[in-house]
């Protein structure tokens, strides 16, 4: 992709950002990487073509690759891992508030995406213990002050990282946030004691409490919220200064507190922590910043009104002493709560609403206006006043928790829960979006056409229009039930797939839905369809926000249909449950199945294969490549070595891109063993490259030799490597290094990752076998082959392969070993010599009889045909050059016109060989299986209805007829065979 072509992005501003695009191609080439700048091109443009704000994410890209140290370490990651460039374009385009954090220090990308930093939630006790970490490096409390600056805006980046790349719904990101303000607060408080300890040496004697109020109390803080607080102590007394002069607890709580607030919002180089609110205590600004737990309770009993019984709902203990903090809010409960109420608190909340909307001054308030996020507040809040006295299970801060135990209580109807809790999820979402944009307070939908383009795009819709349309649904939802609390009943719904996806029938009727799409196991269907709308992934379980839920329920009918019409729609479900649970988009993967072709690829690769869908849970990036051109799936360049750290990877995804091609028929199984085989080469190569050079740095005289099918390249998955290594130079010290090289190659490739193994290799068919060093010599190789080699070793070679290393030397070894093959006389007897050591290879077989057969070793088994084409290697191969490692099915083929009259069993015996290397790769595929037995029971049925068969017996059956007849083939043909050699 040239720089010109990025102008198709939806640049506003083309000319600013083209030459950003410029600027970081000059940096991409001046960094050194050892990718390309069309690997550069093309990735840069893939993830702007993805993000909402291409022009504010090029532009922030530029300025945090600049800041960067190390660009060519940034640039191969990027490049090497793609889903770290889609990562890090999400976030620089979303939020310039986290962009700057990055371009402050970049070194906090690498920190995110190089732990288990993104993958879970972290508890309040290890950000405790970070904060406290963060506070014993320095003594000074300006020092201090900073450095915990600084962690909050390494934990701000990673709680909105984990929000925007969906791996936190809003419940974990607004509880991560309280608990950051809560570990903060108190770390705040420790070194306010600090400040103050040079003027009162002796701590108070009284225990305090830190009490949260609003949206941290809830623990639902947004990401630029203030903080509502207000602090008690337990009683008056008195406290000496260091003087000895005595001085009020009174005195020493409002100094205390007073610090406390100019530690949380003072500004530094370094920023701020919070913007601190303490109007909400006793007597607002004219109030003193602490109060004795009695003078909080006389005022209560006083003077408190209606609004701040509202207001103490959302109380929690957030710092201090917990103990006392929490007797301080049972102590309140009297008051919160009483047994009759002067004014309706419905009636009250509603006139407060009232106000507050005549004082908006935009519509686009989604806070305040009607229908907003402060309608289903006090919807809550106002149930919570009228019934918390008799039911004290509703009592909560948290919003969502709270709709969650009203609904339960029968307090709000199942509808009316749903339709406040997925509105709520849906503004706070709006909400986060629009604050950490610019990490400004603001809950207004932007005026400009083009910002609330932007907008509509993160929170998951395709235009602005989508966006209002949605607004308008949920506000219109909520108002509805803020006027009519109690009244409205839940619409009925149908009993169909709908019906389990919204959890509004009963499960009798759950089981005879599901059942009539064809689910056997409704109770596993009913979990899989509940992951499908409310998610859980391989790092635990998360909850898809409502704009996914809504996705989901737009293609679930057509969706489940497809699903039915699998050959095993249980197996389907839970595959594609597997993979949409992994996705960190999983609405755009629910709008791509909206599209028919997509979701027929997709399905087809759930129903056939639970291993390939778990490669797609693995890289759920491979989803687009699928939906946008699944003949592409198969990657270009993998003729060249790559570096080693990248291998398991390497083998894991292009392993996953042939079985998913081959499962869409895009390959035929001829390709797809060819592909494997490509990839083995790929690896091998760039194994060899790394552990077979000199001291100097030159290559060793060293070759690696392919044998078995990875000769003739027909690979399928899990095979082993049979490989010989052969080497020119018989000299001690360079004799020992072949020896040392090829070893290690052994072990890497024996090294398990976390993508698994690269592969089993089996070297014991060089000469001397298991017992014998690992390098042969070239000299040595061609003397063992003329004075000792027997017939079995001949055989096998017919199917050598030069692999990687020295080419000069493979043309030597290669000529000797055709020469040993094909031109000296096979001796007397031969073809019931190997017809003798096939049916010996039959004792190898774990089975025995009819019932369950090896499809492999098991009479008429593949070895059969392979020892059939080898037969007419060894006796044609003189002569017909083509046959000379070919593969099976070829030389069979190639067989027909050399032996005619053995013309219709060899197309035979081709015809059993595929169907038989079929069922061994759906083994693999379907079963995640490495045998070749065919198996018993539920395992034979799922493999033979993938297959097409309607009964596991109809595919035992015919199995069984094809190897009786594959090994009256084989002797048929073995005695022709002997014939012409006569």
């Amino acid at each position: 992709m040239t720089i010109s072509e990025f102008s198709f992005h939806a640049f506003a501003d083309p000319d600013r950002s083209l030459r950003s695009v410029e600027k970081l191609h000059e940096v991409f080439i001046a960094s050194g990487t050892v990718h390309t700048v069309d690997d550069f091109s093309r990735a840069l443009g893939t993830s702007l073509a993805k993000v909402a704000d291409p022009d504010r994410g090029v532009t922030n890209f530029l300025r945090f690759v600049e800041a960067t140290l190390s660009t060519s370490s940034l640039f191969n990651d990027l490049l090497s891992y793609p889903v770290l460039m889609e990562m890090v374009m999400t976030i620089l385009s979303s939020s310039q508030y986290f962009a700057d954090i990055l371009v402050r220090d970049p070194e906090l990308f690498r920190w995110l995406t190089t732990s288990e930093t993104l993958a879970q939630a972290r508890t309040k006790e290890y950000s405790r213990a970070e904060a406290q970490r963060a506070m014993r490096v320095f003594q000074k409390p300006e020092r201090t002050l900073d450095s915990l600056r600084r962690f909050f805006r390494r934990e701000v980046l990673r709680i909105g990282a984990r929000d925007l790349l969906g791996e936190a719904d809003l419940a974990t990101v607004t509880a991560e946030l309280s608990h950051l303000a809560d570990v903060l607060i108190e770390a705040c408080c420790t070194v306010a004691r600090r400040q103050l300890a040079e003027r009162f040496p002796e701590p108070p004697p009284v225990p305090f409490a830190v009490i949260g109020l609003g949206k941290l109390g809830g623990c639902e803080l947004n990401y630029s919220s203030d903080i509502d607080i207000i602090v008690v102590y337990e009683e008056e007394g008195d406290i000496p200064d260091a003087g000895g002069r005595m001085h009020t607890l009174h005195e020493y709580f409002n100094l205390f507190v007073e610090k406390v607030v100019q530690n949380l919002s003072r500004s530094t180089g370094e920023g701020h922590l919070y913007r601190v609110d303490m109007r909400l205590r006793p007597d607002g600004n004219a109030g003193p910043l602490a109060r004795s737990m009695q003078s909080y309770l006389l005022y209560y009993e006083s003077r408190g009104e209606l609004w701040e019984r509202q207001m103490l709902l959302k109380a929690r203990v957030v710092a201090g002493d917990n103990a006392f903090g929490a007797r301080f809010l049972s102590a309140l409960e009297p008051f919160i709560f009483p047994r009759t109420f002067f004014h309706n608190p419905k009636e009250y909340i509603a006139r407060i609403k009232a106000r507050i909307e005549a004082a908006v001054g935009r519509e686009e308030n989604v806070k305040l206006r009607a229908g907003g996020i402060r309608d289903i507040e006090f919807v809550v809040q106002a149930l919570q006043l009228i019934n918390g006295g008799k039911n004290p299970r509703i009592r909560t801060p948290n919003t969502l928790e709270a709709l969650r135990l009203l609904t339960e209580a029968s307090l709000l109807s199942l509808d009316e829960g749903r339709v406040l809790t997925d509105a709520y999820r849906f503004f706070r979402m709006v909400e986060h979006r629009l604050q950490f944009m610019l990490n400004r307070q603001t809950h207004e939908l932007p005026a400009s056409l083009r910002e609330r383009a932007i907008l509509a795009k993160k929170v998951g819709f395709t235009s602005a229009d989508e966006l209002e349309r949605a607004t308008a649904e949920h506000l219109e939802g909520v108002r509805a039930i803020f006027e009519n609390v109690l009244r409205v009943e839940s619409p009925n719904v149908p009993l169909d797939i709908l019906g389990v996806i919204d959890g509004s029938v009963r499960v009798e009727d759950v089981e005879r839905i599901l059942r009539g799409y064809g689910f056997r196991d409704t109770r596993k269907a009913a979990k899989n369809v509940s992951t499908l709308v409310f998610g859980s992934g391989l790092i635990g379980k998360r909850e898809f926000d409502v704009r996914v839920r809504d996705a989901f329920r737009e293609v679930a009918l057509p969706l489940v249909h497809d699903i039915a019409t699998t050959p095993l729609p249980d197996h389907t479900l839970h595959n594609l449950a597997l993979v949409a649970s992994a996705q960190p988009f999983p609405e755009q993967l629910y709008l791509q199945l909206k599209e028919q072709n997509f979701r027929k690829l997709l399905l087809t690769v759930c129903a056939t294969s639970p291993r390939l869908a778990k490669g797609l849970a693995r890289y759920p990036l491979m989803l687009e490549t699928l939906s946008a051109d699944p003949h592409a799936l198969w990657g270009s360049g993998l003729d060249t070595p790559l570096p080693a750290e990248s291998l398991h990877r390497l083998k894991a995804q292009e392993e996953l891109r042939a079985g998913i091609r081959y499962v869409l028929a895009v390959t035929n199984f001829d390709a797809l063993t060819r592909e494997l085989t490509q990839l083995a080469d790929v690896v091998m190569t760039s194994l060899f490259e790394e552990e077979c050079r000199c001291e100097s740095g030159e290559v060793l005289p060293l070759s690696v030799f392919a044998l078995g099918k990875y000769g003739t390249r027909e690979l399928t998955f899990d095979a082993d490597l049979d490989i010989v290594f052969i080497a020119t130079d018989e000299r001690e010290p360079m004799n020992v290094q072949s020896e040392r090289c090829a070893r290690h190659l052994l072990q890497r490739c024996a090294e398990v990752g976390s993508e698994g193994k690269l592969y089993d290799v089996d070297a014991r068919l060089r000469p001397e076998g298991r017992n014998a060093p690992l390098v042969v010599h070239e000299k040595t190789y061609r003397r063992y082959l003329a004075e000792r080699a027997s017939l079995w070793e001949r055989q096998s070679l017919t199917r050598l392969r030069f692999v990687t290393g020295n080419p000069k030397l493979a043309q030597q070894v290669l000529a000797g070993v055709q020469t040993f093959v094909y031109e000296h006389p096979l001796p007397v007897g031969w073809v019931d010599e190997i017809v003798a050591m096939r049916k010996k290879t039959e004792s190898r077989s774990r089975v025995r009889g009819a019932i369950v057969l090896d499809i492999k070793l098991g009479a008429g088994g593949m070895a059969d045909v392979e020892f059939l084409a080898q037969m007419i290697q060894l006796r044609f191969g003189g002569t017909e050059t083509r046959l000379r490692g070919a593969a099976t099915c070829t030389v069979l083929e190639a067989g027909s016109s050399l032996i005619p009259t053995c013309r219709g069993l060899l197309e035979r015996c081709g015809a059993s060989y595929r169907v038989f290397r079929k069922i061994e790769t759906l083994l693999r595929l379907t079963l995640e299986e490495h045998g070749s037995i065919l198996p018993e029971g539920e395992k034979l049925e799922t493999i033979a209805r993938v297959m097409g068969y309607v009964r596991g017996s109809d595919l035992l059956k015919e199995t069984s007829r094809r190897m009786k007849e594959v090994r009256k083939d084989f002797l048929t043909a073995a005695q022709a065979i002997d014939e012409w050699s006569r």
